[in-house]
């Protein structure tokens, strides 16, 4: 018989410990994001857990889910403001079907231990929040759970509040979880009498003991007109309404029925303001802006883009509003900063976003405006080289081939040089002669006449202006331009003579021509 090998007795006992260990193992159960409207980070989330659903009935369950979300969100504020939440199901197991009735002796094994008789009260539904807190801590991060429900797979009308908003599949059941999250997340009081009645102003946004029409907390939403105390049945009126807070009398409501009072009803004026105020305890009303660095330098003269991504309620939009050193520039949802309109220095870019509803009349903690600052350094550019102004080309008088004397010919008989300072050969009175030579570069905008061009003959040692009497196009020859010349008044004896011209200050080549006394 061989020895059993070491390594096998060792994964042996190995087997067994973690066999005895596994049923210490604590799974997540499933999860979904059922309703996904952006990071948890700036939303508000709702967790939904069931208790009482088996194995069996998973696909009910999430139908169930689905169809209480769909009731949830048709209810206003949370219509109207439905993309600011998430919503995770949690897929929780449980032995067997239904929850507790011990009023006539029904138990039933649940995850949650749902039971209904409560506190002796026979639609109060409770769980066990230890069983249901460790599930969802399990399940979802931290973040995920602003809101916590649990759907009870049980027809009966029932529910509960508190940390957990705890409802049937009854018809009715979305209406107490409504009425459950309004105390939770809203931490609105019941708007209902009873006998149990304090001594001090209640805390609640929506019950008061006071009557004095300018110290009532919701005082900006109840019409002059409307009397105080308010009496009367009609719905959706602001006021002051006796009865609330579980007592008959001395403490007050602000509409004659609400959501907080009564099933089917809207939550009203004033409930609503503090739902959504609260929604903005959790959400800003942007969820991103950019440039992402709250403070950079940009060279004067370049353009710097800002943004905003805004939250969008389901029918109306949000305000946006951008500053620059506290003046109001734009109010869109992008804004393109030409900083060649700032000084060099320090700046500062400002954006406000802000959700104007009418649903809201005061909010003094501003919680439905979120603002955002950019700390702006403009410095000055590099100074831009100047463009060199472009030196023209002189002028050149045409001369023969490898030569520097000009091709210059008598204007009225076309004869070369050397020419007479007199003759009677031409048309003029003073019987001077006119030479015509040609040159490049000597070109007349439209709008200049022959005056920017001038023309001298060196004489020996002697310099003499003489008259350009017409500058112009020489017809059938491109970029040559034709200078007629008045030769000068007198000459000692023959002479090759120097001519030059200038265009707009800029001289020519120096070229002979022959000229002799008359």
């Amino acid at each position: 018989m061989s020895a059993i090998s070491p390594i096998k007795v060792f994964s042996f006992f190995l087997l067994v410990l973690v066999g005895s260990l596994s049923p210490l193992v604590a799974y997540a159960e499933p999860s979904e994001t059922i309703i996904n409207n952006g990071s948890s980070d700036n939303r508000v989330d709702i967790v939904v857990m069931g208790d009482g659903y088996t194995v069996a009935e998973m696909q009910k369950y999430r139908t169930d889910v689905q169809q209480f979300m769909q009731a949830f969100f048709a209810q206003e504020p949370y219509r109207e403001y439905q993309v600011y939440f998430n919503v995770i199901r949690v897929d929780v197991v449980s032995n067997q079907s239904g929850a507790d009735h011990p009023e006539d002796g029904t138990f039933v094994d649940t995850a949650l231990d749902a039971a209904y008789n409560c506190s002796s009260i026979e639609r109060l539904i409770c769980i066990n929040v230890t069983k249901a807190f460790a599930v969802i801590n399990r399940s979802v991060t931290p973040a995920q759970s602003d809101i916590r429900l649990v759907i009870v797979n049980d027809q009966e009308y029932g529910g509960s509040g508190g940390v957990f908003a705890v409802g049937s599949v009854n018809s009715l059941a979305v209406e107490v979880i409504l009425h459950e999250v309004g105390h939770s997340f809203g931490f609105l009081g019941d708007e209902y009498g009873g006998n149990t009645c304090g001594t001090s102003e209640p805390s609640q946004p929506n019950l008061t003991r006071v009557t004095t029409r300018s110290n009532i907390k919701w005082n900006y939403w109840i019409d002059p007109s409307t009397p105080i105390p308010t009496f009367g049945g009609a719905n959706g009126v602001p006021g002051l309404y006796e009865g609330g807070g579980q007592c008959d009398s001395g403490f007050y409501r602000p509409t004659f029925n609400s959501k907080m009072r009564s099933n089917n009803r809207p939550f009203e004026q004033i409930n609503t303001e503090q739902l959504i105020k609260r929604m903005y305890n959790f959400v800003s009303p942007f969820d991103t802006s950019s440039p992402s660095s709250s403070s950079f330098t940009v060279q004067r003269g370049q353009t710097q883009s800002f943004s905003v991504i805004k939250l969008i309620p389901l029918t109306h939009s949000l305000d946006v509003t951008w500053f620059v050193d506290g003046q109001v520039h734009a109010s869109t949802d992008t804004f393109l900063l030409d900083t060649a309109t700032l000084s060099v220095g320090g700046h500062t870019v400002d954006v406000l976003v802000k959700d104007k509803t009418t649903a809201v009349r005061r909010d003094v903690q501003e919680v439905l405006t979120e603002t955002r600052r950019w700390d702006l350094t403009i410095e000055a550019g590099p100074t831009p080289t100047p463009t060199p102004t472009p030196t023209p080309d002189p002028p050149s008088i045409v001369t023969e081939t490898s030569s520097n004397r000009a091709i210059a010919l008598n204007l009225v008989t076309m004869v070369r040089d050397p020419f007479p300072l007199e003759t009677l050969l031409n048309f003029s009175s003073d019987h001077r002669t006119r030479i015509v030579v040609f040159a490049h570069n000597a070109q007349l905008s439209p709008s200049e006449s022959s005056s920017v061009v001038t023309a001298q003959f060196e004489l020996g040692p002697q310099v003499v202006p003489v008259q350009v009497e017409y500058v112009g196009p020489l017809i059938g020859a491109t970029g040559l331009t034709m200078v007629v010349i008045i030769l000068p008044d007198s000459v000692v004896g023959p002479m090759d003579a120097l001519l030059s011209i200038t265009v707009r200050g800029v001289p020519s080549n120096k070229v002979l021509v022959a000229i002799k006394p008359p």
